[in-house]
């Protein structure tokens, strides 16, 4: 007799297919904002090979895993014991550190790039100031640091998938999002709010949110949610003008910047 409350082989079978799916969905979209911010500083003439780089909450490894790939010497940077051994786990080979963005363990001076890849809006507004500014201090003079930041103005929050939350003063938004994500807060940004942080910090900053925007509006297979790919689809089915369409994109992305030392 099936004992319908422990798992079958079948049922095994297809959770461990789902999961693997979802890995290797997730693989594919960190690469490609790994291969967007290797793209974004070269833009700037920055030769990233010529130095040490640090990727500041790495999770699992697959940003640090590109850049080592691309022949850039990589060290991995998170809080988190369980993201680690799964960034561990995907490349045996990484250099990998336990500890925290906001109290960084290096001495000044000691990267030529810095990656922050969607990692400042889950840190307060204060610590994030504080972190950046740490962050110059590692840099070598002339380093570069990128930025991948989300947008207060994206039209679905990424981790509750929730329309338009985040356009909320953050007193009605904070207390939502707070229940319904279980890795906590959440802390938006805005493309003024970015730069004035970043010029309080004393970096040289430019902005390259339309790399995001334009891969996004050209090419529909790297919009990752449904209902999001179906509006661009319908906008480009009204033949609205690609100007335009960058245009909404930029305001409603993901916010991507290089800052220089």
């Amino acid at each position: 007799m099936c004992n319908f409350n422990e798992p079958t082989p079948i049922s095994l079978a297809k959770n461990n297919d789902k999961r693997r799916f979802k890995n290797q969905k997730l693989a594919w979209i960190r690469r490609e904002r790994a291969k967007e911010a290797l793209f974004c500083l070269k833009l700037t003439d920055h030769e990233v090979s010529k130095g040490n780089a640090l990727d500041v909450g790495c999770g699992h490894g697959y940003v640090t895993d590109y850049f080592l790939g691309e022949g850039i010497n990589t060290i991995g940077l998170d809080l988190s014991v369980n993201a680690l051994l799964k960034a561990k786990i995907f490349n045996p080979f990484q250099s990998l550190i336990l500890a925290s963005g906001v109290n960084l363990p290096f001495k000044d001076n000691s990267f030529h790039t810095v990656i922050l890849n969607d990692v400042l809006e889950h840190i307060n507004y204060g610590d994030g100031k504080f972190m950046m500014r740490q962050i110059r201090n590692i840099l070598w003079p002339k380093g570069k640091l990128y930025i991948s930041v989300a947008n207060k103005y994206q039209i679905r929050e990424p981790h509750t998938l929730l329309f338009f939350i985040t356009w909320l003063p953050k007193k009605l938004y904070d207390p939502i999002i707070r229940k319904l994500h279980n890795k906590g807060p959440f802390y938006p940004y805005t493309v003024k709010r970015l730069k004035n942080l970043c010029n309080e910090i004393g970096f040289i900053n430019e902005n390259f949110t339309w790399v995001y925007a334009s891969k996004k509006v050209f090419s529909l297979k790297y919009i990752g949610d449904k209902v999001t790919k179906k509006f661009i689809k319908f906008l480009r089915d009204i033949k609205l003008s690609n100007k335009i369409l960058l245009f909404l994109a930029e305001k409603f992305s993901v916010i991507l910047f290089v800052c220089e030392r």
